[in-house]
C-alpha cells in the first residue's frame, strides 16, 4: 500500500498537472480565436484593396514567394508576377468588377500556417467580346503563412462554379 504521505504528494501533483493542462488548453483556444479573427481580417483586407482595383495593395496580401492559380489554372508566382497578374486583369476584364468573399472555414496545420476555405462570388466582369458576364462565384482555398504577426496568403487556388443548366 502507498503511504499517506505519497497519495497526499500524487494527489496534489496531479492537481498542478491538471491545472496546468487546463489553462494550457485554454491559452491555445484563445490563441485560435485571435489567429481566426487576424484571418478573417486579411480576408477582409485582401477583398478591400481587390474591389478598390489596387494591383499593389493585393500583391502584398501575399508572401513574398506566394503563388496564385486562377480558374482557368494560369499560375502566378511571386510578388512581381502577382501584381503584374492584378494589373492585367484590372485593367481589362475585371476593372468595373467587385467581389464579395466570406470565410468558410479556417484549419490551423500549425500555429503559423493554415488552411483557408473562402467561398467568393463576383459581379461586374466582363466577357472577351467586352458585354456583361453573369454572376461568378466558387471557393478559394488558401494556405496562410503567419510572419512577423501578419497572415498572408502563400498559395491560393480559385474554383469557379458553374451555373446549372436552364431548365
Amino acid at each position: 500500500m502507498l503511504s499517506t504521505r505519497v497519495r497526499s504528494v500524487l494527489t496534489v501533483s496531479f492537481f498542478f498537472l491538471f491545472s496546468a493542462v487546463v489553462a494550457w488548453a485554454q491559452m491555445q483556444a484563445h490563441a485560435g480565436d485571435t489567429d481566426s479573427a487576424a484571418i478573417k481580417q486579411s480576408v477582409a483586407a485582401f477583398t478591400d484593396a481587390w474591389n478598390r482595383h489596387d494591383p499593389h495593395a493585393v500583391a502584398m496580401c501575399y508572401v513574398e514567394d506566394g503563388d496564385f492559380s486562377s480558374t482557368q489554372g494560369i499560375p502566378s508566382h511571386g510578388a512581381k508576377e502577382l501584381e503584374e497578374h492584378y494589373v492585367s486583369i484590372f485593367g481589362t476584364f475585371l476593372k468595373s468588377a467587385h467581389r464579395a468573399d466570406v470565410v468558410r472555414s479556417i484549419r490551423f496545420l500549425t500555429p503559423s500556417i493554415a488552411s483557408v476555405d473562402i467561398d467568393w462570388q463576383m459581379t461586374g466582369a466582363k466577357t472577351p467580346d467586352g458585354a456583361d458576364a453573369p454572376l461568378r462565384k466558387g471557393l478559394l482555398n488558401w494556405v496562410m503563412t503567419k510572419q512577423n504577426g501578419q497572415w498572408l496568403i502563400t498559395v491560393y487556388h480559385e474554383s469557379l462554379f458553374t451555373p446549372p443548366p436552364a431548365k
